[in-house]
């Protein structure tokens, strides 16, 4: 895997001979402009020369996301994302830069982007940072509208910044990172697939603001202190359509055959179904926790198949699955399952009632019915609530395995 969880902005190493660098190489503030809502998406980059080439890391709370892949055109710097179908551009004036993120599985869809050297405050407030809004927060998105969801607020704040996430009931918005001054909460993030940016206000115990998703969404919250806020158990979400039925799949794979749930490596062994799409950062991280135990799911006979549904057609959306596969360390097979759109995908998937969530995984028996089925994914950036998950998850993974050696 290429990313790494650990935050230290100044780190001690060699020496670097700083005449022979490259002026973009050090630590810049980076901002998505939402120009109509004049409003600005902070992250920090780092970029790095490493034996001559250049390397950029994105920070985000305890993530450091690294991208091995950096490009010099002329006078453009051109950062391909290691997991998503995106990249950032951008072109040096001493010690400001300006350019484009541009989101290529959305077709067409840029933000502009500004950039100084060495900032090291990702937001500016009014008095210093405080802890007055850390802890868990119940939190209504579009509250009193037929959209309204609810979610889980999670922050903490430490020296520098306030880290923590929102976790809804299909997912979490990841690793956020800013703070709370002068009676204001304010958090960002950016991956590669999500750039977001939520400002609330906090008058009479109560927390309301907004959320913007890039320049193509934007709602109102409110939260409220709650520590015994639950959500609904993700194993209860989504549901088949007849349950006595054995199901079955019939995708291409990246090299354009068709796999089958009969194929011979299949037969007779349970299998986990990935529901997912390479333009969905939850996705990845559940992804990235099956890569990470793979040893023990292959240990216990256990098979995986992605089933990716993509914004873009099967010939456009092969290479950015093969660098997701590649990046992630993925050892199983990524189907192409067809378009994102939900309704378009539940048809690709007639035996479930719905795909409520990407990612959604699917485990299946032997005699091709299913144990269980666990709708989205809570990333390392919700902290115990990863942690017991992962518990959860593998040990369903060994009841998988367990029940398919009794089946006959």
């Amino acid at each position: 895997m290429i990313w790494a969880s650990t935050f230290l902005v100044c780190s001690c190493g060699p020496k670097q001979d700083t005449k022979n660098l490259d002026p973009i190489v050090g630590l810049w503030k980076i901002q998505l402009e939402l120009t109509e809502e004049q409003k600005s998406i902070p992250f920090f980059l780092e970029v790095i020369q490493k034996d001559g080439f250049l390397e950029a890391a994105v920070w985000n709370g305890d993530e450091r996301l690294i991208h091995e892949e950096v490009i010099r055109r002329n006078d453009t710097i051109i950062i391909p994302s290691p997991y998503f179908n995106s990249e950032l551009r951008l072109v040096q004036n001493e010690n400001r830069v300006e350019g484009e993120w541009e989101d290529f599985s959305r077709g067409g869809y840029t933000i502009p982007v500004t950039g100084k050297y060495n900032l090291s405050q990702r937001f500016k407030f009014n008095g210093p940072l405080v802890p007055k809004a850390d802890g868990k927060w119940e939190v209504r998105f579009s509250p009193n509208t037929e959209d309204e969801y609810r979610a889980i607020g999670l922050f903490d704040t430490d020296e520098y910044s306030m880290k923590g996430t929102f976790i809804t009931e299909t997912g979490d918005y990841r690793f956020l990172d800013g703070g709370f001054g002068g009676d204001q909460l304010k958090l960002s993030t950016f991956d590669g697939s999500h750039a977001f940016l939520f400002e609330a206000d906090y008058v009479s115990d109560t927390l309301r603001g907004w959320f913007w998703s890039g320049k193509h969404w934007k709602e109102p919250f409110i939260a409220w202190r709650n520590d015994s806020m639950t959500l609904t158990d993700p194993y209860t979400m989504t549901a088949l359509t007849n349950a006595e039925n054995p199901i079955a799949v019939s995708f291409p794979n990246l090299d354009g055959q068709t796999i089958t749930l009969d194929d011979s490596m299949y037969e007779g062994k349970p299998v986990l179904l990935q529901i997912m799409g390479s333009w969905c950062p939850n996705c990845m991280d559940e992804a990235a926790f099956l890569a990470d135990n793979q040893q023990f799911i292959d240990s216990l006979g256990v098979k995986v198949i992605g089933l990716s549904f993509e914004r873009l057609a099967y010939a456009q959306a092969k290479e950015p699955l093969r660098k997701l596969k590649r990046n992630l360390n993925l050892m199983y097979p990524i189907l192409y399952a067809g378009k994102a759109n939900k309704s378009e995908a539940a048809k690709s998937v007639p035996w479930l009632d719905g795909i409520k969530s990407y990612p959604t995984l699917v485990y299946v028996l032997p005699n091709r019915k299913v144990f269980r089925i666990h709708t989205g994914f809570y990333g390392p950036g919700t902290g115990i609530y990863y942690r017991k998950q992962s518990v959860e998850m593998l040990d369903d993974i060994r009841k998988l395995a367990e029940l398919s050696t009794a089946q006959p």
